[in-house]
């Protein structure tokens, strides 16, 4: 099986208290990508800019990942500028969306029967545009921002009919459902559409919930994050990457959260996607063991 992915290519200079760095890398179908062909063959739908490096495209090949639908323009590649303080919390300094300003997602014949799909952080509009070429899908998911939330909420709410996942992280599940509360606000958002709600909570781990199921799993303990970028990215693209070619139970799921979780704290370990660059199953399985060694529950 294999899965499609649309969303943003873009560069990123990235401030944090423990170092920096300029024009990495980036974008959510970037790192998405990069995660999920540890799992399954990925295609990826994006666009670039004239002036995107020719040694970024030739590395996601290397990896793997099918270019096919990264397609260049003339003009500047989108282009984001952040600074993330003690806590993480990011401040942005520079934006330019360059070509992904007018980015229209238009899938090859192949790429309209790939069975499994990851709609990335784009518009609802853009996220309904690729819907709607898709022919023969088993399992379908996307990711959404407060911005979309706020301003485009009917035709987000709409999409999430279609959806069997959704991934959002802490604020934006407040934001949806307005509940604070998150176990009642995943519970919530289960009904509202989606089959399954994967709800982010960063360093304290994740909640999912269907209609009658739900699971809770701590985050992995990392003791330097040196960049969070992308994190929510790559675990929605491990999610996905796992569960291509798997039947959607509640016990492959599960099993797709704890390997997903591994690998955003691997992600988080170093700037950009150097982390996700030269990652191995094997480095994802062995962390895996680990985790489950020091969160296997005391018998009392």
């Amino acid at each position: 099986m294999s899965l499609l992915i649309v969303g943003s290519v873009a560069l990123d200079s990235i401030e944090t208290p423990w170092g920096r760095v300029a024009q990495v890398l980036g974008g959510s179908a970037t790192y998405a990508a990069l995660a999920a062909r540890l799992w399954t063959p990925v295609s990826m739908v994006a666009v670039i800019g004239s002036d995107f490096p020719a040694a970024y495209a030739k590395m996601l090949a290397k990896r793997g990942v099918n270019g096919a639908g990264l397609t260049q323009v003339k003009g500047r590649t989108f282009r984001w500028k952040g600074r993330y303080d003690e806590n993480l919390q990011a401040k942005t300094l520079f934006l330019d969306l360059g070509v992904f300003k007018s980015f229209e997602p238009k899938l090859t014949a192949g790429q309209q029967k790939i069975p499994h799909a990851f709609l990335g952080n784009i518009h609802p509009s853009l996220q309904w545009n690729v819907l709607r070429q898709l022919r023969s899908t088993r399992i379908v998911a996307c990711d959404s921002r407060d911005d979309w939330i706020k301003n485009n909420r009917k035709e987000f709410l709409s999409l999430l009919k279609r959806m069997d996942l959704i991934f959002l992280n802490d604020s934006e599940a407040r934001l949806l459902t307005g509940i604070h509360g998150l176990v009642q606000a995943t519970r919530h958002l289960a009904k509202m559409g989606p089959k399954v709600a994967i709800v982010k909570k960063g360093e304290h781990g994740v909640l999912a919930a269907s209609k009658d199921s739900f699971f809770s799993l701590p985050g992995y303990p990392i003791s330097q994050v040196m960049d969070p970028t992308g994190a929510g990215d790559a675990f929605a693209g491990t999610c996905m990457g796992y569960l291509a070619g798997r039947k959607l139970s509640w016990a492959n799921l599960c099993r797709g959260i704890q390997i997903s979780s591994v690998a955003a704290s691997i992600t988080i370990e170093d700037f950009g996607p150097a982390r996700l660059t030269n990652l191995t199953k094997a480095d994802v399985l062995r962390r895996c063991r680990a985790f489950q060694a020091i969160s296997r529950p005391v018998v009392l």
